[in-house]
């Protein structure tokens, strides 16, 4: 009877514990399912809007990336604009200019909120002119390939981006569209923001 008693309280001990290092394996499986979480797909981009006197300018850059760590994102982007300008104030004589581009780029974090980014691009560009004063008109168009980079300030985590960027066309082709006329290239200054459009977890596999 006693050795049956003895035997009982055994059985009681290792049960209970093997139903707590149970559930401390489980725990610990959740825990790790939270925390290797991928990162989400990200939309978002930057607006450009400007108007004055004799000109008005409207540029959008969508862009869809991946964070694949805290240190790389990699996506793609795409680059619409359009410019309205007369020659000089009171002129009869307009110039529109509209492009469309795409590209990829990389950023990468050596340090938490500031990053390198490099962004190889391709542009096609639409000029045309109309005199309104004696009804000539012309037009033309024209691409090049540029290869941006720069550095830039921002965040990026699973709740979305924010940035702001300064670049410049490395190529500096005589029909890039960052050149704006001169004979160097121009700093690019980009602010833009984004939100997850996908998100999945992943958790260990039993």
């Amino acid at each position: 009877m006693k050795k049956s008693f003895i035997l009982l309280v055994s059985l009681l001990i290792l049960s209970f514990a093997f139903t707590s290092h149970l559930a401390q394996a489980q725990n610990i499986i959740q825990t790790q399912k939270v925390l290797e979480e991928e990162k989400p797909i990200l939309f978002g981009g930057g607006l450009l809007l400007g108007v004055g006197m004799n000109s008005f300018q409207f540029g959008l850059n969508p862009e869809i990336l991946k964070s694949y760590n805290k240190y790389i994102d990699a996506g793609i982007i795409a680059n619409i604009y359009y410019s309205s300008f007369s020659i000089s104030l009171g002129s009869n004589e307009k110039i529109k200019n509209f492009q469309l581009g795409a590209g990829v780029f990389a950023r990468v974090w050596p340090v938490e909120q500031f990053f390198v980014q490099i962004q190889p691009e391709y542009n096609r560009t639409w000029t045309s002119a109309n005199n309104y004063s004696n009804g000539v008109k012309a037009s033309t168009s024209y691409g090049a390939t540029s290869l941006l980079g720069g550095i830039g300030y921002g965040t990026h985590n699973a709740n979305g981006m924010s940035y702001f960027s300064v670049m410049i066309d490395l190529l500096n082709a005589a029909q890039s569209p960052y050149r704006i006329g001169q004979t160097r290239a121009q700093p690019i200054i980009r602010a833009g923001a984004g939100f997850p459009i996908f998100r999945k977890k992943s958790g260990l596999k039993k």
